[in-house]
């Protein structure tokens, strides 16, 4: 049960659900703190507007009625100068919904205040602007602060002051209303979060059920989802991608597992029976040393087949390491040659060079003897007999050289042309013991020529001449 919990609490369902909430939920924060100070300032400045507007509309009055406070005197309608300053400004305040407070004063004597300030005296600090707007405490009238505005105007001073305590509620009211639903805002996005990141993940859970389907035994079957352009559809591609890669290479390493077991098993083969046949009966010293020599020659064909299967093995593995030096091309070509003219006694082949280019190029001599040794044995094994073999070099233009190997023979067909670098590719008329090949020098000598930055081409005609050429960059 904890395991499964576990699995389930580090999975990217869970993960993508809970950031979604946390987003959610944080995004609902961001947004009641925008509303609280957006809604706060609306009030404020509706407020400030407002409290303006009534002391410019109470000072207009007074202003035109041009009252001589200075000089009241009591009659029967008027027993004191504030019910005359009521009576004159009572349009204005009569429909005071907001319950402000309102003051008058006249050369700093208070004429006129509303019932509301319970007999008490605003007084603020002087200011010299024609109106202020500022708070100020008053536990009296009000346990928040109160927002007043002060205008001065020749003798008079008008104060409308509202108490911000209804502002400070309806506020407190929206704070509540978002901590209750919070916990709602909460419970629906791991909800939606939920059922959103289950349906954008459902299609991984496909992907890996089919993924666990496949085995070296269906890699023909492809995951389904291709055909849309997001990120799964990608991913399924790159997947049926690495699949079809995984099954060349399966496919490839099947191949090379019976190739080689079979070029093994030849001479294995040959070896047993000569022996087997030479131990059932007596024979002359002469018998026994044509089976020695044949066994010899199976001998030397099993070591070159597993050098190249472990020459074949280091280029998979990348693990040959290339000492490039500079080098003449024609004195590389002349001494390559004399070392290698041994091959063609045994078929009257000479091997002839032809190289006049004053090239300097740079490689890794043993490596490139290794290419061209195998080129120029394949001249020989399946050239005519008594005949030569050219190795050759020439400029073909300013900055690179070219290496041939020529010679005459059967050739190549054209149709075996583009298979002739596989692993253990061998034209069929050349599958015989006399030669002895196994089909994989030619792809030794591609390995060399790629690391060479190189390349090599072949032109050959049935019958007639048969050129290999590698193409290298000439640095002199």
């Amino acid at each position: 049960m904890f395991q499964k919990l576990k699995l389930f609490v580090s999975s990217t369902r869970f993960k993508t659900t809970l950031w979604y909430s946390i987003l959610f939920l944080a995004l609902e924060i961001l947004l009641g703190i925008f509303i609280y100070f957006y809604l706060y300032n609306t009030l404020m400045d509706n407020l400030d507007f407002s409290l303006k507007s009534q002391a410019k509309a109470i000072l207009h009055v007074v202003s035109e009625k041009k009252m001589d406070i200075d000089h009241f005197v009591p009659d029967s309608i008027y027993s004191d100068p504030e019910d005359l300053v009521w009576d004159i400004i009572y349009n204005e305040i009569a429909f005071n919904l907001r319950n402000n407070f309102i003051q008058i004063n006249f050369k700093d004597k208070i004429v006129f205040r509303t019932a509301n300030l319970n007999d008490d005296t605003l007084y603020f600090p002087k200011r010299q602007a024609a109106m202020n707007l500022f708070n100020f405490t008053d536990s009296t009238l009000s346990e928040k602060p109160i927002r007043c505005v002060k205008l001065n105007s020749g003798h008079y001073k008008i104060f409308v002051a509202f108490p911000l305590q209804n502002i400070s509620q309806t506020l407190n009211s929206l704070v509540h209303i978002f901590i209750m639903l919070a916990p709602i805002f909460f419970i629906v996005s791991i909800i939606g979060g939920g059922i959103i990141s289950a349906k954008s993940l459902s299609r991984i859970d496909a992907i890996i059920k089919k993924t666990e389907e496949i085995t070296a035994l269906n890699l023909d079957e492809k995951i389904s989802g291709e055909k849309y352009s997001d990120e799964y559809g990608r991913l399924v591609k790159k997947m049926n991608e690495m699949i079809s890669r995984i099954k060349t290479s399966i496919e490839y390493m099947n191949q090379f597992s019976i190739s080689a077991a079979h070029e093994l098993k030849t001479p294995l083969t040959i070896l047993r029976g000569e022996t087997e046949i030479a131990l059932k009966s007596r024979k002359t010293p002469e018998e026994y040393i044509e089976v020695l020599k044949s066994n010899y020659e199976e001998t030397i064909r099993l070591t070159k087949i597993i050098d190249n299967l472990f020459f074949i093995s280091k280029i998979d593995h990348s693990i040959i390491e290339i000492k490039k030096e500079r080098i003449s091309l024609d004195e590389f070509l002349a001494s390559t040659a004399k070392h290698l003219k041994i091959l063609g006694l045994e078929r009257n082949i000479d091997l002839v060079v032809d190289s006049a280019t004053n090239s300097f190029v740079e490689l890794d001599k043993e490596l490139m003897i290794q290419a061209l040794s195998n080129l120029i044995d394949n001249a020989i094994k399946y050239g005519e007999e008594s005949n030569t073999v050219t190795l050759k070099g020439e400029n073909v233009s300013t900055d690179k050289v070219k290496i041939s190997v020529l010679n005459k023979g059967e050739g190549i067909p054209e149709e075996m042309l583009p298979k002739i670098f596989d692993r253990f590719f061998r034209v069929e008329s050349s599958r015989n013991r006399s030669t002895g090949g196994v089909g994989l020098g030619l792809s030794v000598v591609k390995a060399i020529v790629s690391w060479h930055n190189a390349e090599i081409y072949i032109n050959s005609i049935p019958g007639d001449t048969t050129e290999f050429s590698i193409v290298m960059q000439r640095i002199s």
